[in-house]
């Protein structure tokens, strides 16, 4: 079979896996797959793009709370923090408010002066319905409540300001809302968002309409085709559930030992000593069933060690 039937055939990675996503927008050289992306959502002009952290450190593969994230700095003057979660979204609008202080907190850090700090803008493409706003894209900046009339001083303003500042913005997409309304292709960012969605019949179309999609999806199919990458997407695929399934497991053996603790140590200690051991027990687990899959794939030593955090010896064990 050579190998134009061979990415034919392949089942495609999805792109709503945050690994995938990273290496296709993220990675070094596909800066204009990332200005498209960018230029679609935020609806501006990019003159300049350079990307921040286009390495995807091992060690983060298999850790569960691990965020596989894209920073950018775009003309110059605004840093961008892109991610795409597809797992845990509790309390996603606080999230998304960290990290946007960690990006003005660094800026203010090199720049030392508050007035040279950037814009600064976080992006977050959501596998969930977490806003309740009816429309798929939200755009949240830090605006100012109406005046009461208890505090109102005529000071000749015709029109009042409504926003504090336009160098903070939050832009959330959820992708559910986008499938719900099936839209029509009306604009880029709609093409990427059928893209983004796993949509292989729009895939297609859309990727004959626009170079950078086109040059997105063949990346795509070339990493589907790629053991070693698929490896990777189902390590990090795995990580995820097993946090999952850690998760569950861990608050229901805390309750199990706080019932059991509760007369001397009290229950809610006890239920966090529960949910504590139960959580590292299942981490340790976890990097042994990704271990023993590696070896299986005739990975070395050496490599697995980097890949999952464990030692030699615990490696050496498991050929045993």
């Amino acid at each position: 079979m050579n190998n134009l039937n061979k990415l034919k055939e392949v089942e495609m990675l999805p792109l709503s896996n945050d690994y995938v996503f990273k290496r296709i927008f993220g990675k070094g050289g596909n800066e204009k797959i990332l200005k498209s992306l960018l230029e679609a959502i935020l609806k501006i002009n990019i003159q300049k793009i350079e990307i921040k952290n286009p390495e995807i450190p091992k060690e983060t593969m298999e850790e569960k709370l691990s965020i596989l994230d894209i920073k950018a700095e775009i003309n110059e003057n605004t840093m961008i923090d892109i991610e795409l979660q597809v797992g845990n979204t509790t309390a996603i609008e606080r999230r998304l408010v960290v990290y946007n202080a960690k990006l003005i907190a660094g800026e203010i850090k090199v720049s030392e002066k508050y007035q040279k700090a950037k814009d600064t803008i976080v992006i977050c493409i959501i596998n969930d319905n977490v806003v309740k706003r009816n429309a798929y894209l939200s755009l949240a900046m830090l605006k100012y409540e109406k005046t009461e009339e208890i505090r109102y001083v005529n000071m000749g303003y015709e029109k009042e300001e409504e926003y504090l500042t336009d160098m903070v913005k939050y832009y959330i997409i959820e992708l559910p809302k986008f499938k719900t309304k099936k839209p029509k292709v009306a604009d880029l960012l709609e093409k990427w968002l059928y893209v983004i969605g796993g949509d292989q019949k729009m895939m297609e179309e859309c990727k004959k309409e626009n170079e950078e999609i086109k040059e997105a999806v063949e990346q795509l199919k070339q990493m589907s085709a790629d053991e070693y990458e698929r490896e990777l997407y189902e390590i990090r695929e795995r990580s995820r559930l097993t946090y999952n399934t850690e998760m569950y497991e861990a608050r229901r053996q805390g309750l199990v030992e706080g019932e059991a603790k509760g007369k001397e140590e009290g229950k809610k200690e006890g239920i966090k000593e529960g949910i504590k051991e139960g959580m590292k027990k299942g981490q340790k687990e976890s990097k042994l069933t990704i271990a023993k899959k590696l070896l299986e794939r005739k990975m070395s030593t050496k490599e697995i060690v980097e890949i999952t955090g464990l030692k030699e010896e615990e490696i050496e064990k498991l050929k045993a």
